[in-house]
């Protein structure tokens, strides 16, 4: 079965679909769907779930994962990058969810205010600060409510789904394509042809870019210096880590925390 792999690198980004119907997809990003009107179908983790008014569905970073509207919907979509808001990041990594649905009668009665709160700030172009405090306390909400088991790397993961989470649990260590083909026991040029024909990034590129994102979020919440940044974050140089980021934000890193920073839109 096709599964698409969407490259996002906004570390927020929020907005409403009416009568969502798309495929089997997978990103990097945390995804939040709740239902405000109507009733959607999600599939995830090789199961159909069926969601109505109220309920919200979590899919976490590298799930396979697609939409179906039968008749008519209207859902609220939340994504983010896990290092986003930083204390549940490992989590979010290592972890998946046993049941990714929490229906409305079992959810707080805020939370649906706190979701559309947190959409409202985003479509304002709020306070960066705020709209990272919001998330956390959305997931804060909704963490007590999942029955996490730990994600393994088996023979039953896709091997373009088991590559992304290899890397997503590894990105901080020195890493190869010699070093991930021994491990996924497939080839190099296999490697590569699954990130150019599958994934439509270079293998280099989808590193960096997990670093970076991990450098953005330092350099919003920290006060290290940006050379302890690159080298916390991967990078083996100061030249390989401002080349990135600009790659990925538009700005040097010193830029980006020097103007302050703004979520642009799709």
């Amino acid at each position: 079965m096709s599964i698409r792999y969407q490259h996002r690198n906004q570390p927020f980004h929020s907005f409403l679909s009416t009568d969502n119907t798309y495929p089997l997809h997978l990103h990097k990003n945390v995804e939040l769907a709740m239902v405000i009107s109507g009733q959607i179908r999600i599939t995830t983790n090789q199961q159909e779930y069926v969601l109505s008014e109220g309920d919200v569905a979590i899919v976490f970073p590298n799930q396979p994962h697609g939409y179906r509207t039968d008749k008519h919907s209207r859902i609220l979509l939340a994504l983010f990058d896990p290092v986003f808001i930083g204390d549940y990041a490992d989590d979010l990594v290592t972890h998946v969810p046993d049941h990714p649905v929490v229906p409305q009668s079992q959810a707080p009665p805020h939370l649906t205010q706190l979701l559309h709160t947190l959409h409202d700030l985003y479509e304002a172009r709020g306070d960066n600060r705020l709209i990272k405090a919001y998330t956390s306390v959305v997931m804060g909400n909704l963490f007590p409510l999942l029955s996490l088991k730990r994600r393994e790397i088996n023979k039953d993961l896709a091997m373009v789904q088991k590559l992304l989470v290899y890397l997503d649990t590894h990105f901080l260590e020195p890493i190869s394509l010699d070093a991930l083909s021994k491990e996924l026991g497939i080839s190099k040029f296999m490697v590569s042809r699954i990130f150019s024909e599958q994934l439509h990034i270079s293998f280099r590129d989808y590193v960096n870019g997990r670093r970076a994102a991990l450098a953005q979020a330092m350099l919003q919440s920290t006060s290290h210096q940006v050379t302890d940044i690159a080298f916390d974050c991967g990078f083996n140089s100061l030249r390989s880590f401002y080349r990135a980021f600009k790659k990925e934000y538009g700005v040097t890193p010193n830029e980006f925390r020097r103007n302050g920073q703004e979520f642009t839109h799709a």
